[in-house]
């Protein structure tokens, strides 16, 4: 994460993550509350400062929005997942429970530059029929969300749908991908240059990796990152249809790969599957 004394000498800096899977870390629950799920679907979770809102509403899509100090940071934009068999989790989502839990813990560091990390935020956890929910954590200064499963069996993810939709066409601090290794996309060292270039600046024939910062005004940056990947492509980023947003776009499962690259050094899948993910466990 980036703070307050960053190099880019921000006022303020709210970091949106996306987590992919369990996150091993013991969470001490304070205080749990149920929610009665309303026709209407609408769900909010703020910071345990009050500073960040983020706004759930599960329509004919799901989506979140973020607000920062009374300013719009993420504006609606739709999360899901779509399955192999066809179904789609997030669209025309029905509402079983939601729950809240705030948290208030200490991290004990392995190899950082604290040795204990405060872990304060509070967390909304949607239950939606069809067996899958999302996940909301809001920190003092970020954001995080995490869909999640409970079917049982062979589950096959064929992509997912990630937006970050910003209220303008902000001023970014972007890593683009430049490197196709045998002509082929997603092979990236992670070593290339930040450009400062306009959310729609973006070449059409690149993406962008993370972590990527927005210059959202007021003082404030945004930084968009991941965390907890396993068995899951990382996400590059493209501008979507807004203009002013990103959506999230996934390398496909490798099937085959070959070495190659600089000095064979590289292993370069030569063959993918239509699919970014399945689950390690099939029963």
């Amino acid at each position: 994460m980036i703070n307050k004394e960053n190099r880019f000498n921000s006022k303020q800096v709210l970091i949106i993550m996306k987590n992919k899977l369990v996150v091993l870390i013991i969470m001490l629950s304070l205080c749990s509350s149920i929610l009665v799920a309303q026709k209407n679907s609408n769900f909010e979770v703020k910071s345990p400062n009050g500073v960040i809102n983020v706004h759930i509403e599960a329509g004919a899509k799901l989506q979140w929005s973020v607000q920062h100090d009374g300013q719009q940071i993420i504006l609606p934009s739709a999360i899901s997942l779509q399955l192999e068999d066809g179904s789609v989790l997030g669209n025309n989502a029905k509402i079983i429970s939601a729950n809240k839990n705030k948290v208030n813990n200490v991290i004990t560091a392995i190899n950082y530059i604290k040795a204990n990390i405060p872990n304060q935020y509070n967390q909304l956890t949607i239950n939606c029929k069809g067996g899958y929910g999302i996940i909301f954590r809001v920190y003092n200064d970020a954001a995080a969300y995490r869909l999640f499963t409970k079917r049982k069996g062979k589950i096959i993810i064929k992509n997912e749908e990630a937006n970050f939709n910003f209220a303008d066409d902000y001023k970014t601090f972007m890593p683009l991908m430049w490197d196709y290794r045998d002509n082929k996309k997603f092979n990236s060292s992670f070593e290339a240059l930040y450009h400062e270039i306009n959310i729609s600046q973006l070449p059409a024939d690149s993406l962008a990796f993370l972590p990527l910062l927005v210059d959202v005004g007021n003082n404030k940056k945004v930084v968009i990152t991941e965390a907890d990947l396993e068995d899951y492509p990382g996400m590059y980023l493209d501008v979507n249809q807004t203009r002013k947003g990103f959506m999230g776009v996934y390398a496909p499962y490798p099937l085959e790969a070959k070495l190659g690259g600089y000095g064979n050094i590289n292993y370069i899948p030569t063959k993918r599957a239509d699919y970014i993910a399945k689950n390690k466990r099939y029963t």
